[in-house]
């Protein structure tokens, strides 16, 4: 399914400026609260003219690593190939597909200087999943389709484990993508691990068609 060319470029924005900065202790506690800490931490470092580019990429992975819950995203792109994988796939596979959706989120955020995010609602879909909806407006006045975040509650406390925009989820977009790699190469899930370590190198972003970064989540 074709969606938007923006969809991620669109969640990045949303990761990157907030108008208001609550107490990170209140963060850990409130769903609302971790996406609002999140963006205002992001936004500081994307608005620090002394850091050099890959101290910002440093720093970027340094908070997107402690709000998202990497192992769980990772474990649902793999699917149905999680199963029958050994626990040093696994491992290994985490650590290499967080590496490409941080160096992915990171080129976007240069785009989204000036962009401002309103928290517009949350709804409770159980009692350890939360939906956060957010609202991104641009400089000129113009708002785009709402962010929503699924916030869990896990045992190391509040996780970011999915954004959607307009509706389409950044984890299906990447599970999508991961399964047409590795059903090309005949099922060999270990396909897909090389793959992604290329588009790291060469920066590209779409796992499956190797497109240009403004082209993620197009798939």
């Amino acid at each position: 399914m074709r969606v938007p060319r923006t969809v991620l470029a669109l969640a990045a924005a949303g990761l990157v400026l907030v108008a208001f900065e609550p107490a990170a202790d209140a963060a850990a506690a409130n769903p609302s609260a971790l996406v609002t800490e999140l963006c205002a931490q992001l936004g500081q470092v994307l608005s620090d003219r002394t850091l050099s580019s890959a101290e910002q990429k440093q720093r970027f992975r340094a908070i997107l690593d402690a709000d998202f819950d990497f192992r769980v995203i990772s474990r649902f792109v793999l699917g149905r190939y999680w199963q029958g994988s050994s626990d040093a796939f696994h491992r290994e596979f985490a650590g290499v597909f967080e590496d490409y959706v941080i160096q992915s989120l990171s080129v976007r955020f240069a785009d989204a200087r000036g962009d401002s995010v309103r928290i517009t609602g949350t709804l409770s879909e159980s009692a350890r999943s939360t939906i956060v909806s957010t609202m991104i407006a641009h400089p000129d006045g113009t708002s785009q389709p709402n962010v929503d975040w699924r916030i869990e509650d896990t045992p190391d406390g509040l996780r970011i484990a999915d954004i959607s925009v307009a509706g389409v989820s950044m984890a299906m977009t990447y599970r999508e993508q991961i399964a047409s790699v590795i059903d090309h190469d005949g099922g060999q899930v270990a396909s897909v691990i090389p793959t992604l370590r290329a588009k790291i190198d060469h920066g590209k972003h779409d796992v499956a068609s190797g497109d240009s970064p403004a082209t993620v989540g197009a798939q």
